[in-house]
């Protein structure tokens, strides 16, 4: 029996779904790392004050006031308070938790794609494909209470014009060519 028109809606609107998160959570894990190698850089140069305190700057004088040493005391007193800090701060846990999510959204959006590929072939959403939808709708559901809450709504909508662009729903096959409103766009 042909599936439904929207069988293959919902299909496709997963596929896109988990193609989106996956982008989205490789970004966070992007900006994240980048946060801490700033964390860390920041400790390298200024935990230990007396490697920095030789440059010349630190001697510089403004109206006979040395501010750069003035300047050498914040940032150290500012790097003592962030090493004491930074392990309430989880930034590697951050990593951590991050990375999981995206890799399961990467391993989602593979399954996800065969499917989508199988149903283009066959021309049908079949029972194997019916049966992969709902394993994924399961580990999603699993997933939802670990995602980023609140969601970077700015970051969603530029990977949605992405995944939009990489995925048009030309690309995705209905049934007798009635293609999907173009309003419709996975979201």
């Amino acid at each position: 029996m042909p599936a439904s028109r929207q069988e293959f809606v919902v299909i496709y609107d997963e596929f896109r779904d988990a193609e989106l998160n996956k982008e989205y959570y490789a970004d966070r894990i992007k900006a994240t790392r980048q946060r801490l190698r700033r964390v860390d850089i920041y400790l390298a140069l200024f935990s230990g004050s007396s490697g920095v305190a030789g440059f010349a700057l630190w001697s510089y004088t403004i109206f006979g006031i040395q501010v750069g040493q003035v300047l050498l005391g914040v940032f150290t007193g500012i790097a003592t308070i962030v090493l004491l800090a930074r392990p309430y701060l989880k930034l590697e846990d951050e990593v951590e938790r991050v990375s999981g999510i995206q890799s399961t959204y990467a391993a989602m959006s593979h399954v996800l794609k065969d499917v989508v590929v199988r149903i283009k072939t066959d021309e049908n959403v079949g029972t194997d494909a019916k049966v992969s939808y709902r394993v994924i709708r399961q580990i999603r559901g699993a997933l939802q209470e670990k995602e980023d809450k609140p969601a970077d709504r700015g970051l969603i909508t530029v990977k949605q014009k992405e995944i939009n662009e990489r995925y048009p729903v030309e690309w995705f096959y209905y049934p007798d060519g009635e293609a999907i409103d173009k309003n419709d766009n996975g979201d």
